[in-house]
């Protein structure tokens, strides 16, 4: 049993020799940084709608159907109902807040305001919240992702310059770590009731227009030595 133990042991102590030796050493790797900036267009803004309404026994079925009509009616869009709040006033009449969101092409834009009084009616109003052309989820990942594979490529082209700088060695990528964006991405326009404003500039009297926002990545890469007796796939 002593015997047995003593060649596991052995075996063991061989097994980890060998693997520390096939590992590159510390000055086996090269490390540098990488960055890049993609520009996100939209064409579309994040619109918010507020209805106020006035519901009685009479009018309560219907006036679900109604407002939905008359937000589709100011604007076709893929509205959502985002919000909405019951209270009673002290004619014993049901108040109905509600929130409607959409994003609109930029041609749809133009006249919202006046539309939401023509469609408002007694017991029913139908005012503008807010207008934003920030970039939606969607664009912004395709933006990253595009950042992201060109980043990929840099690191390749950089690798393959390392191996043929270095003959007889040949390294591999390693880690690549993405550190996110740099600086900070200037504010969006964001419009309230019909106006354009940024965060240091009046109010421009031209409509709204579509934007375009600046992101940029970074990211480090890692390159080790593979060891002497092994070549990269």
């Amino acid at each position: 049993m002593t015997r047995l133990f003593l060649a596991a042991l052995m075996g063991i102590v061989l097994l980890s020799f060998t693997a520390r030796a096939d590992e590159p050493k510390p000055d086996d790797r090269v490390v540098f940084d990488v960055a890049g900036e993609e520009w996100v267009t939209t064409k579309t803004a994040h619109v918010t709608v507020n209805v106020e309404a006035a519901v009685s026994g009479n009018n309560a079925g219907t006036m679900r159907a109604d407002m939905i009509k008359s937000v589709n009616d100011l604007a076709k869009g893929d509205w959502r109902l985002t919000a909405f709040n019951r209270s009673q006033d002290q004619t014993g009449l049901e108040r109905w807040s509600t929130t409607f969101e959409a994003r609109l092409p930029e041609n749809e834009l133009n006249g919202l305001e006046d539309s939401a009084k023509k469609l408002s009616k007694a017991g029913m109003q139908i005012t503008l919240g807010d207008i934003n052309f920030s970039p939606t989820l969607e664009e912004m990942e395709a933006a990253r992702s595009t950042l992201r594979a060109r980043l990929y490529k840099t690191a390749i082209d950089q690798l393959a310059t390392l191996n043929t700088s270095i003959p007889g060695r040949n390294y591999r990528i390693a880690v690549i770590n993405f550190t996110g964006s740099g600086d900070e991405p200037a504010p969006m326009p964001h419009v309230v009731r019909g106006m354009m404003m940024t965060a240091n500039a009046p109010a421009p009297a031209a409509p709204p227009m579509e934007r375009a926002e600046k992101i940029t990545m970074n990211a480090r890469v890692v390159l080790a030595a593979l060891p002497e007796n092994k070549t990269s796939k």
